[in-house]
């Protein structure tokens, strides 16, 4: 299952998302082309809860 979610990037910084897809690729197929950020996973639940947890660690990587 894959599901889409839509990022302004005016609105995040492009390197500090760049690096928390990178250290989610570890746990699932995510990648971001143009404005969409697509998370392939088992479930929509699951994909959900991936995508709150990666923009918990953008926030994380943001305040350091």
């Amino acid at each position: 299952m894959e599901k889409i979610f839509k990022i302004e990037k005016e609105i995040y910084d492009k390197d500090i998302l760049k690096k928390a897809i990178i250290d989610f690729e570890e746990v699932t197929k995510i990648f971001l082309e143009e404005n969409n950020l697509i998370i392939s996973w088992d479930t929509e639940e699951e994909i959900e809860e991936i995508f709150n947890e990666l923009m918990n660690y953008y926030i994380w990587l943001f305040n350091q």
